[in-house]
Order: C-alpha cells, then sequence, then structure tokens
C-alpha cells in the first residue's frame, strides 16, 4: 500500500518538486507528512516515510492539473468559488491516486492537505463545506480512498495544541477559533514560536513530530480527529478500495 499526499508548503506536507509523484529523497517530508505517518504506522506495523512509501505531489503541479480538469456533469449542483478549490483540488489528487496505484500495482491512500483559513477569511465557506468539497471530490473520481486533512484555521493550530508549555494535549478546542491572519492579533504562527522559544522552522517542527514529542494520537482537537478518524478509517478497510459509492465515506463522520 502506498499513501499520496499533498499540502502547501514545506512547513506542513514538505518539499517536492517535479511533475510526477516522489518519494525517497527527492520527497523532503514536513512535520503533517509525519503526522500521517504516525497514524499510518500505527496502523499497519511499519514507516511508510522510511520505507519510501509515501509520495508527494507538489501544491504547484496539483493546481496545474485542477485547473484543467473539465466542470463536473452534475445537474442542479452550483459550487461557490471558495469551496470549487477544495473541490477539484481533491478530483485532480483522486486521478493521480488511480494513475499511481495502476503504475505501481498497490492500492493508494489519498492525503489533501489544505488550510481552512489562511490570511484572507473573508468570504471563505465554513470548515464543514470546505470538508464535504473534498469528500465530493473524490467521490466524483470514484476515489474510496480520499482523506481530507483541514487543519482549523491552519497546521500551526495542531502542532501548538502539543506544544504548549502549559496543559500540552488539553483544552485545545479554542485555539480552532484563533484568526488564521498572521498579521493578524497573536497570530497562531506567534504563538507557536513563543512555545518552542525559536522560529519554527520546517526542519525544527518535522524533527518534534518525527521524535515523538507532537503525538497524533494525542490530539483532540475537532478538525484533527475528523481527519484521524478517517485515515484510521480507510487504512483498516479491507484491500484498502472500493466503489465510487464508498467513497462517500468521509462525508459519514
Amino acid at each position: 500500500m502506498l499513501i499520496l499526499v499533498s499540502g502547501e508548503g514545506p512547513t506542513d506536507m514538505g518539499r517536492c518538486t517535479g511533475t510526477e509523484p516522489v518519494t525517497g529523497d527527492a520527497f523532503e517530508a514536513g512535520p503533517i507528512a509525519w503526522l500521517v505517518d504516525q497514524i499510518a504506522e500505527a496502523a499497519e506495523g511499519y514507516p511508510f516515510l522510511e520505507s519510501a512509501l509515501m509520495f508527494c505531489i507538489s501544491k504547484a503541479r496539483l493546481s496545474e492539473r485542477s485547473k484543467a480538469l473539465r466542470p463536473p456533469s452534475l445537474p442542479g449542483r452550483r459550487r461557490d468559488k471558495e469551496t470549487a478549490y477544495y473541490f477539484r483540488n481533491a478530483r485532480a489528487l483522486a486521478q493521480m491516486a488511480v494513475e499511481l496505484a495502476k503504475h505501481s500495482g498497490q492500492p493508494v491512500i489519498a492525503v489533501l492537505f489544505r488550510d481552512a483559513d489562511g490570511t484572507q477569511s473573508a468570504g471563505r465557506g465554513v470548515w464543514r463545506n470546505k470538508w464535504d468539497s473534498m469528500c465530493h471530490g473524490f467521490a466524483y473520481e470514484g476515489c474510496a480512498t480520499g482523506v481530507p486533512m483541514i487543519p482549523n484555521p491552519k497546521s500551526e493550530a495542531w502542532l501548538l495544541c502539543a506544544l504548549k508549555p502549559v496543559q500540552p494535549y488539553q483544552h485545545c478546542d479554542h485555539i480552532e477559533q484563533a484568526s488564521g491572519n498572521d498579521a493578524g492579533l497573536e497570530p497562531l504562527k506567534a504563538q507557536l514560536e513563543a512555545a518552542l522559544g525559536e522560529p519554527p522552522t520546517a526542519a525544527r517542527l518535522a524533527a518534534l513530530v518525527r521524535d515523538g514529542r507532537v503525538d497524533a494520537a494525542r490530539i483532540e482537537m475537532p478538525s484533527f480527529v475528523e481527519f484521524r478518524h478517517r485515515l484510521q478509517t480507510v487504512l483498516a478497510a479491507p484491500g484498502k478500495s472500493g466503489d465510487a459509492k464508498s467513497a462517500h465515506g468521509c462525508l459519514d463522520q
């Protein structure tokens, strides 16, 4: 079994280039990829990153692929601009997962990471709409192994829950109510830097997850729990595959 991931940059899924999914030395895994690896290793009994079983496709390449997609032929269904972005990206990653599965002869789990709220919060849909849009995108392409990964408001919230100096892993729900705007009052990135006592670089954050200081099993935040449950469900599915109908499973959590 393989895992195909796509994120936004070095401080989440990591750094990868090229036009095709890459693994091994071509994939510099970020902290969020290591969180995926923790959950997958706990379920399967072996590491995916160290075994070169996790592949990455860059946001830039996935964006190119998503923009080239034909509009969905779903009568009566309308999507606003923001949630359509999540829908198209999920469709594109689902197609690439299917291609990788055919090429490798192995089932492929597709994990799509996108922050729920960046610097432009005005007009962005609510978290649930974005999650459902990714689910619909995976389902539209018949991908039963699609996993949305949407931190609320952004990945720093999940990491801060584990790394905060007072009561780590406890009482973290309120962090999801913080602004995702890095220029706002008490931005999450600044809070994370204060908790670490140093800049939260991609390498530093990845090391903290890889070494177990950030434990995916202990993060109890609504957006993370939804992701973790969906990934565990897909990992536990017989054959790690299914039909287009079962791809809607991430809507039922």
